[in-house]
């Protein structure tokens, strides 16, 4: 994981709160969203919620180039994990194929 240096929090001005009810607000819809399987709706709260958190990196000096990095590296810990549960090529005696190390979630780490 990249953690940047601690720092103190900034102040907490109208304009950050008016920022944390809008990634509130697009984190909801995009719930609200999957739920409802609206896949227009999904798409355009997920691209302003996204939009918003790019915000929130800027005001506090986050490096957006760190949490992509960081979601990528997530994404092939999750890759490699399930390619580690996949059943080997050989099968046993009894016709069903082993698993050596069986993950049991599909949650990213």
């Amino acid at each position: 994981m990249v953690y940047s240096r601690p720092h103190l929090p900034p102040p907490l001005t109208q304009e950050r709160k008016d920022l944390y009810m809008q990634v509130g607000l697009h984190a909801t819809g995009c719930t609200t969203a999957f739920i409802a399987a609206r896949r227009a709706d999904l798409v355009r709260e997920s691209a302003l919620f996204l939009k918003t958190l790019s915000h929130m990196w800027m005001q506090d000096g986050v490096d957006e180039a760190d949490v992509w990095t960081e979601l990528l590296r997530r994404v092939e810990v999750s890759e490699l994990l399930h390619k580690l549960n996949q059943p080997p090529h050989r099968k046993k005696k009894n016709g069903s194929p082993s698993r050596p190390w069986r993950v049991t979630t599909s949650k990213l780490p």
